[in-house]
């Protein structure tokens, strides 16, 4: 009640008590903004905007307009990835400045679709680089959901080093279909779901997350159901699930599993006698070269799937769950099953073979892990000059003439399976448990109940357990085993060929101490190199 006195304006105590209590509420709202609800501001763009640096802006139940850019320390929280929703733009949230820390929680980014120029980058959310080359934002998502995002290029350029059969060909990029990472980002707790990379490009990266610089952490978490797949002018997909290109990654208690990368296309083999590079690897990751620390610890890799098709080119697929390049890579119980690869092409000869579930191209540890019933089937075209050549279970390459060391302790590699089929020409098995081109040491493993069919006019196959030799990369091949079993694996053919080396092949000297070679079929160990 306002009461008059001596001309003057007086409040009764309530009054006061009530203006005094909206003017606190404004103050707060100021200082922390809230949207969606009385009293708080109708859009997320205005909250941001209104935010002081460091505050923290509420976001209530309901679904918010995207689109918005955070550019400023601030914390964004919702009431859980159920209730509080942010959809649409592209992307839905962009993060700028290298100096800013952002934390968001308890939200879910979906439904963006980000169109870039020759480069789309990161659908859901996206964190530039700075012009300086550092990384730029540094960013935590907890108990956030990133699902149904998308990320394409606008347009394409002529490439400066590939040549297509009318000229250069087009270069356009689609890279990070839920997050696109270019600052320190870390994920606690967060499910990123069912985004894509796709589009008119010639490569995809990072279905569901790629990292371009910086550092990427990933605890208690999942990377499901994402997508890696151009289209049209299509010659590489990697990364369904994580593509890391450089700077470093660490991911503990995690499940990454049913991504995918894909490519499909109808490129010939070559251009002017060069071949074309044309391939789909690491359906669930890929961790490019120079990656500082690759670390995992405690992660599921399971049920992704590497698709690569065109049966004019020699494309091939490779890493149905993981690709390491040449970074020094340290993994401690992590489980690599029921990852798929399939390939149709014209021939194998110049790319080599298809196939396998996890490699290594530099120095590496892999200790008390699994990789287990993981599944490799290529088929080439008509040509009696066709080969189709696949591998299985881990993998270890040296492509860039500097052999490393790669240790595995304590793991099991069991019940993988590869196949190889040429209706006209040759088919070949080469490694269906292990496939070694580089300086392999094994220690308390065991690698069992591996299984490899060739079937062709003429059909090889070789290895499989385990394969040792001069293939893809080599010279110096090195093989030590110390208290290995080696059990159970076969070899059948289906032409005029022969099975070799049901246990081990080994065409380089193999160092072997307390080991066991033994119940495999055709054979123990074929090879000059055999121990």
């Amino acid at each position: 009640m306002i009461m008059k006195r001596f001309g003057l304006v007086v409040l009764t105590a309530t009054a006061a008590m009530t203006l005094l209590t909206s003017m606190a509420v404004a103050a707060q709202a100021c200082s922390n903004p809230c949207v969606g609800g009385p009293g708080c501001y109708p859009t997320l763009a205005q909250a941001i905007g209104a935010a002081p640096a460091g505050s923290t802006v509420h976001l209530n139940a309901g679904v918010f307009a995207g689109g918005v850019i955070i550019n400023k320390d601030l914390k964004l929280v919702g009431e859980g990835a159920s209730r509080s929703i942010v959809r649409g733009g592209g992307p839905v949230i962009e993060i700028v400045s290298s100096t800013t820390t952002v934390t968001i929680q308890g939200l879910t980014v979906t439904g963006g679709v980000t169109t870039g120029d020759e480069n789309g980058l990161g659908g859901g959310i996206y964190i530039p680089e700075p012009d300086t080359g550092a990384p730029g934002a540094t960013v935590t998502l907890r108990d956030v959901v990133v699902s149904g995002n998308k990320v394409m290029p606008g347009k394409t350029i002529p490439s400066d080093d590939t040549q297509c059969p009318d000229g250069p060909c087009p270069y356009a990029g689609a890279y990070g279909g839920g997050i696109q990472n270019d600052g320190n980002l870390t994920l606690d707790h967060v499910t990123v779901a069912h985004n894509s990379a796709t589009g008119h490009a010639s490569e995809s990266d990072g279905g569901g997350i790629f990292s371009g610089v910086g550092l990427l952490t990933v605890e208690h978490s999942t990377i499901t159901g994402n997508i890696a797949n151009p289209l049209d002018i299509g010659r590489s997909s990697e990364g369904g699930g994580i593509g890391v290109f450089s700077g470093g990654v660490v991911i503990r208690d995690s499940r990454v599993d049913g991504n995918l990368a894909a490519l499909t296309t109808s490129y010939p083999a070559k251009v002017d006698g060069t071949v074309l590079d044309l391939h789909a690897s690491g359906g669930g990751i890929h961790i490019g070269d120079n990656v500082s620390p690759a670390v995992l610890e405690r992660t599921d890799i399971s049920g992704n799937l590497v698709t690569a098709d065109d049966i004019n080119g020699e494309i091939y697929g490779f890493d149905g769950a993981m690709t390491v390049g040449n970074s020094d890579a340290t993994m401690n119980e992590i489980t690599v099953a029921h990852n798929v690869v399939t390939a149709r092409a014209s021939d194998s000869s110049d790319p080599g073979p298809s196939g396998t579930a996890m490699e290594f191209d530099g120095p590496g540890t892999l200790t008390n892990s699994r990789i287990v019933d993981n599944v490799a089937a290529i088929t080439v075209g008509y040509s009696k000059d066709a080969i189709a050549s696949v591998t299985e279970g881990l993998a270890v390459y040296d492509f860039f003439n500097d052999p490393r060391q790669v240790t595995v302790t304590g793991t099991t590699i069991s019940g993988n399976k590869a196949y190889a089929y040429s209706p006209k020409g040759q088919a070949l098995v080469v490694g269906v448990g292990v496939f070694n081109n580089s300086l392999l040491t094994m220690k308390d493993d065991v690698v069992q109940k591996n299984s490899g069919v060739a079937a062709g006019p003429k059909a090889d196959a070789q290895g499989g357990g385990i394969w040792d030799g001069v293939f893809l990369s080599g010279p110096p091949v090195q093989l030590r085993l110390t208290g290995v079993k080696v059990t159970g694996n076969s070899l059948s053919v289906h032409g005029d060929g022969k099975a070799l080396g049901g246990g081990l092949y080994a065409s380089e000297k193999v160092t072997a101490k307390n080991t066991t070679i033994s119940g495999n079929h055709p054979d123990q160990c074929y090879g000059s190199g055999c121990p």
